[in-house]
């Protein structure tokens, strides 16, 4: 069956991934920013299970019971395409001490963050500033 070509925004999701404390975030090749790891939901997939499938993708890292944190929506340039995008991007929390294993195609670099240096990136996709702008108190 040939999926039809939706508008309007993709339905991303995320992770906060901690470790220690921190937070991994990773310089994403598409769109120039820095993110929290995550994929677009495939057709039919509940969003835990989109979250577990990209996390074990683009990282390694595996988990169960991922925390359901909020939302955040925006629109990025995807660089290779030369064409702007709308996503609402579902955010998680989980915990691990586990070290990522990162797919080059997904993450240029990578950096281990605290939430407050987090919100300080001014380089950062633009549903995670939004996701910050609803949630001004967030902490997890």
């Amino acid at each position: 069956m040939v999926e039809p070509e939706l508008k309007g925004h993709k339905v991303i999701c995320s992770a906060f991934i901690e470790k220690n404390n921190k937070f991994l975030i990773v310089m994403c090749p598409t769109f120039k920013v820095w993110r929290t790891p995550g994929g677009r939901a495939e057709f039919g997939e509940r969003l835990e299970e989109t979250l577990i499938r990209e996390m074990q993708e683009e990282t390694s890292i595996t988990f169960e019971n991922p925390r359901f944190i909020g939302f955040g929506q925006g629109r990025e340039f995807h660089v290779k395409k030369q064409m702007e995008t709308s996503r609402l991007i579902m955010y998680f929390y989980v915990k691990t001490d586990q070290e990522p294993k990162l797919d080059p195609n997904e993450a240029e670099d990578h950096r281990w963050v605290t939430l407050d240096e987090l919100k300080q990136i001014e380089n950062k996709e633009t549903p995670l500033t939004d996701l910050f702008n609803r949630n001004p108190d967030l902490i997890l």
